[in-house]
């Protein structure tokens, strides 16, 4: 569980040193930031990637077994992943027309998206522990505990 945090530590103080070097050392401005934020989400994926391989309790090698009822994973993944994307998509097409109204709209829709952003991270945070917890507490069949986790998500949201 502490792994994530620790690789993006390590990611952040690399990503402040490519920003530095592609930002300003070399003058490629809003590009080198681009490159920069890349480099190091494909850092944060591989040094993970690497650590699961490495430890045998969370790494699995993929097997026709694990297809096996994966349609109703997919009828919710899929499901989940449209509602997502609409609302994503939504907010774009309000960026792009403020932006058609005026540059202060376009400030003012940007300051707002931030602040949805910001404050939509609390429940999805306490959403993405609860159901790790909830999934924990079903697969050892203690289903007391499962319930208390998934209600209490319903009172903190």
């Amino acid at each position: 569980m502490w792994v994530p945090v620790y690789v993006q530590c390590v990611t952040l103080i690399v990503h402040i040193f490519l920003c530095w070097l592609l930002i300003w050392y070399y003058p490629f401005g809003a590009v080198g930031a681009a490159v920069a934020t890349n480099i190091t989400y494909i850092a944060n994926m591989i040094i993970t990637d690497i650590w699961c391989y490495r430890n045998l309790d969370t790494w699995a090698m993929p097997t026709r077994e694990m297809l096996n009822d994966i349609c109703p994973y997919l009828k919710v993944g899929i499901s989940g992943m449209l509602m997502l994307c609409f609302e994503w998509w939504a907010f774009e097409l309000l960026a792009i027309f403020s932006g058609l109204l005026s540059v202060e709209a376009l400030a003012a829709e940007v300051v707002v998206i931030n602040l949805v952003t910001f404050i939509f991270m609390v429940p999805l945070g306490i959403s993405y522990s609860a159901s790790a917890l909830t999934g924990y507490f079903i697969a050892k069949r203690d289903f007391e505990r499962a319930r208390k986790y998934s209600m209490l998500t319903l009172v903190f949201n």
